[in-house]
């Protein structure tokens, strides 16, 4: 219990405005049927030589919401999602990217879920023709 709770309160911290010293700037990269996806611009943070960690954040629409909580484990099916915020770092270089965590809210900011997805993700290439793609092209510009 104790573990869940420490690691609960690590990735809350990872996408507090403290952990990131600025307020979000969620610019607009896409959006369809089933939800709109923001890159945040202010938000950026370099890791080392060539790889920056981002955020990204998905707003569900009313068909996207049900889509997603179909494919989540462990949230009820009527929890009320409204977005979730994801946590990547991006080697600008090799054109991959990398998944560390997942924060599943509410309309009120409330988390529903979180999720630390460092350890069983694996680095992959990011097409361009792909959200993360736009995220890329967005964060890795000189």
């Amino acid at each position: 219990m104790r573990a869940f709770f420490l690691a609960t309160l690590c990735a809350g911290a990872l996408f507090s405005t403290a952990a990131w010293c600025a307020a979000p700037d969620w610019f607009l990269l896409d959006q369809n049927e089933e939800s709109s996806f923001f890159y945040d611009r202010g938000g950026g943070n370099k890791v080392r030589e060539g790889v920056i960690q981002v955020r990204t954040r998905v707003v569900y629409s009313d068909q996207g919401r049900k889509e997603a909580l179909r494919m989540l484990k462990g949230l009820p099916q009527l929890a009320m999602l409204h977005e979730t915020l994801y946590s990547y770092e991006i080697n600008c270089e090799e054109r991959e990217g990398h998944l560390l965590a997942a924060s599943h809210l509410d309309s009120n900011g409330d988390i529903l879920k979180t999720s630390d997805l460092a350890a069983v993700t694996q680095w992959q290439y990011l097409p361009p023709d792909t959200r993360m793609g736009l995220v890329l092209q967005q964060a890795c510009q000189p």
